[in-house]
């Protein structure tokens, strides 16, 4: 996975976050006690950016339905089947960098119907 410089070191301060696009992507990267996190900042459970929400005690609250997730873990509170993704981060020459996976190409409606006709298992590929 490649690393990509996110912001400037200085520009998060402690216990903050920022949503920021990174390679087209929406990330939430925060620091609590001084440790740097990195999550996506898409609630999956509508869509809403978690930027807009409030932080507090190493948690985002999604502002959309009150959702909340570890900023550490991205586990979502009282449902451990609900995750964020996370991100690696590290401080190199004065920016916080994001170690995130390359970008899959979303295959066809075409493709997606003919692996299903073949007898393939498409249910990763389509969101229901």
């Amino acid at each position: 996975m490649p690393w990509h410089q996110a912001l400037r070191n200085a520009e998060l301060t402690d216990n903050s976050f920022i949503g920021i696009r990174v390679d087209a992507r929406h990330v939430l990267v925060s620091r609590t006690d001084g440790e740097l996190h990195a999550v996506t900042n898409v609630c999956p459970h509508n869509g809403t950016l978690l930027s807009g929400g409030v932080a507090k005690e190493g948690c985002i609250t999604c502002p959309g339905h009150f959702w909340r997730f570890d900023l550490a873990t991205g586990q979502k509170q009282g449902d451990p089947n609900t995750v964020l993704t996370t991100y690696p981060t590290q401080v190199r020459a004065g920016w916080i960098e994001i170690d995130l996976p390359e970008p899959t190409t979303a295959k066809s409606l075409r493709e997606i119907l003919l692996a299903s006709a073949r007898g393939e298992d498409v249910r990763d590929e389509v969101s229901l």
